[in-house]
């Protein structure tokens, strides 16, 4: 069987933070591989059936999940869904900021977070029961926002009460620093509140 390698970062101007380019593991098949270097270069004995995108060692916070037959590349997003369980809040260069843990599961790849044009022409829109099943194990993901920005917000509502949340977050970039700050700098980009009775969906 041949080998399967593969470069995470294979497109556009991303490219992995200097501070990530020792904490990407890639795992499938029950090998575990650094990515390493700006563009996340990898390679596995084999192509496996899953492939999980974790991070800082093996079997550590998962950022993706990959399929038998799909690309495998990443642009430093990661899209979850889960419950705030804490907020911090702190002040560093004179910059006030929220950290909140969200507990929870990555959600599928290409996760619908609104319709887009070509999305309306194809179908009425309408969430499908099993669209934001987790696509990973559970893990506690800290995510930054702004103090006085909307999402430290409703990260504050969704905590008191007790609402899920999904998220969209990117790996902050090196040079802001933020990996001083928390060992996974997720920097928020969107935020939903789901009604309470979409608790079960998470397990």
């Amino acid at each position: 069987m041949p080998p399967f390698t593969g470069t995470l970062a294979s497109g556009g101007d991303w490219c992995v933070p200097a501070y990530a380019q020792d904490m990407l593991w890639i795992e499938g098949g029950g090998q575990p591989v650094q990515a390493t270097g700006p563009r996340g270069q990898f390679a596995l004995d084999a192509a496996p059936d899953e492939i999980v995108l974790a991070w800082g060692r093996p079997g550590g916070t998962p950022l993706a999940v990959w399929r038998a037959g799909e690309p495998v590349t990443w642009d430093g997003e990661v899209a979850l869904a889960g419950f705030v369980e804490r907020i911090h809040v702190l002040e560093t260069n004179e910059i006030e900021l929220v950290i909140a843990e969200i507990e929870g599961s990555l959600l599928p790849r290409g996760y619908l977070f609104l319709p887009t044009l070509e999305d309306m022409r194809e179908n009425p829109f309408a969430r499908e029961a099993n669209a934001d099943r987790p696509a990973a194990l559970k893990a506690t993901y800290p995510v930054v926002a702004l103090a006085d920005s909307i999402h430290a917000d409703y990260l504050h509502h969704a905590m008191v009460s007790e609402l899920s949340v999904d998220c969209g977050a990117a790996l902050g970039p090196h040079e802001g620093g933020w990996h001083t700050l928390i060992g996974l700098p997720l920097l928020v980009e969107r935020l939903s509140l789901l009604a309470p009775d979409t608790k079960g969906r998470l397990g």
